[in-house]
């Protein structure tokens, strides 16, 4: 048997175990959506009796459809240009979203430009549509409090989600709303979208610049370190590490001898690539109060 032909026991095992920390994490946001008042004992025994993984599908199964739709825009288009790649590699975490996401490898040269180009788009427009009917129902389904919470952890909001509390809440302060489970996880995928789509290095959004503007994106990849630094010194102290972890993966573009040219329809949906950043990005993600 062949090495590429092995079956993907690593993805596996992982997409599992992000599974379970998606569904525990997900049962604690439907206790908090649904019964705030629970108490330990009652979350206790929903975890003990193994409810939480019915509790919790909703917010997991929305997340990780969305996760994996943006990767599999990036595998499918990499296999349809013959280039090798992984499976997704999902990434579990103890933190209260379950996961840092999913990750794909590519493992042999991307021989054009205009691949280069398709392969970097590809997951973030397949993501970006994928997570609006989730959002659309997390807003749908929320929860409109008489005043709001003068103390916690409020996410901060893309444009997108701004523009459509207008429609959906005209008047409310987007405080007093409590989104639903499932629009929680289009939250998460609005907000990888905007990371991704970051024009730096190997980010998809790095490949998208250097498919568009080919070494020209070293200028604009620099440009962005120094917003994100600005960003996290003034705004959200997020923004420091994630710029610590981008000099790590590299903030130049690798340099291909690339000799074909983008047509007028990649230009044009190099703009739209960057609409979908201007209405998912976040300056500041997470708010504490009190």
């Amino acid at each position: 048997m062949s090495r590429s032909s092995k079956f993907p026991w690593i993805q596996l095992g992982l997409f599992v175990i992000t599974l379970l920390t998606t569904l525990a994490w997900g049962a604690l946001h439907w206790f908090g959506f649904y019964k705030p008042e629970a108490s330990s004992e009652e979350i206790y025994q929903a975890f003990k009796s193994l409810k939480f993984i019915k509790l919790g599908a909703p917010f997991s199964l929305s997340l990780l459809f969305i996760l994996l739709s943006h990767e599999m825009g990036h595998y499918l288009t990499a296999r349809a240009y013959g280039v090798e790649t992984t499976l997704p590699y999902f990434i579990p975490a103890p933190n209260i979203l379950g996961t840092f996401g999913a990750v794909i490898r590519i493992k042999s040269p991307v021989p054009s430009r205009r691949a280069l180009f398709d392969i970097g788009l590809a997951g973030p427009l397949i993501g970006f549509l994928a997570t609006i009917p989730f959002l659309l129902y997390g807003l749908s389904h929320a929860v409109v409090l008489s005043s709001p919470p003068a103390e916690g952890i409020f996410l901060g909001d893309p444009l997108l989600l701004k523009i459509l509390y207008k429609f959906y809440f005209p008047g409310i302060s987007p405080q007093s709303v409590v989104i639903h489970p499932v629009g929680l996880a289009a939250w998460v995928g609005l907000f990888v979208t905007s990371l991704n789509l970051l024009p730096v290095g190997q980010l998809d959004g790095g490949h998208i610049a250097y498919a568009v503007l080919g070494h020209e994106a070293d200028k604009l990849s620099w440009a962005l370190m120094f917003f994100l630094i600005y960003l996290g010194v003034f705004k959200w102290a997020g923004w420091l590490i994630w710029a610590v972890l981008l000099v790590f993966i590299g903030i130049r573009h690798p340099h291909f001898g690339y000799y074909d040219k983008l047509d007028r329809v990649r230009l044009a949906l190099s703009v739209v690539a960057l609409l979908i950043f201007l209405l998912t990005f976040i300056p500041v993600p997470v708010v504490l109060k009190g």
